[in-house]
């Protein structure tokens, strides 16, 4: 959806929300079993160390532990924000759907306006597809019926009204 150079690609909102979802989801599993489902609050990082033999060194392992008690709170906040990043591309997607959705009603108001019957209801429209305003709009006779045989070949719902 877009124009004028500014384009808004619901699919790449869509997948950015998912990747972040799923980056949150694999740091969770990182984390040791007994605290999984903190993980959302930083629990669990500071039991993600190595004992001196398992690390070769003391030196290793006392860094190892002071950099995940640090990161303690790096882990909730990641989470933190990492979740309302994915909420906020979800609901702007969503908002985009919505405009978009507005603005193909309003102009199949337009079109119902300008070429249906002119007692139709305009409310009625936007249930109606771009075929079958296609198919409304070609004069009447062959030329209709020849339009709504098309489309209807093409895997199109519509019908000739009269």
């Amino acid at each position: 959806m877009g124009n004028d150079g500014f384009r808004v690609d619901l699919a790449a909102l869509q997948q950015a929300s998912q990747g972040v979802g799923d980056a949150i989801a694999a740091l969770e599993n990182e984390l040791p079993w007994p605290v999984r489902k903190m993980g959302n609050d930083g629990h669990g990082v500071t039991m993600m160390n190595l004992d001196a033999e398992q690390s070769g060194s003391a030196l290793v392992t006392e860094a190892l532990k002071r950099f995940c008690g640090r990161w303690e709170y790096g882990v909730k906040f990641l989470v933190e924000e990492g979740a309302a990043a994915a909420s906020a591309l979800t609901d702007t997607r969503s908002e985009y759907e919505k405009m978009e959705q507005a603005a193909i009603d309003a102009f199949k108001k337009v079109l119902g306006a300008g070429f249906d019957n002119p007692t139709a209801d305009l409310n009625a429209a936007p249930q109606k597809s771009f075929a079958q305003f296609g198919v409304d709009i070609a004069p009447v006779g062959m030329p209709q019926q020849a339009a709504s045989h098309v489309l209807n070949q093409a895997g199109y719902n519509t019908k000739v009204d009269g």
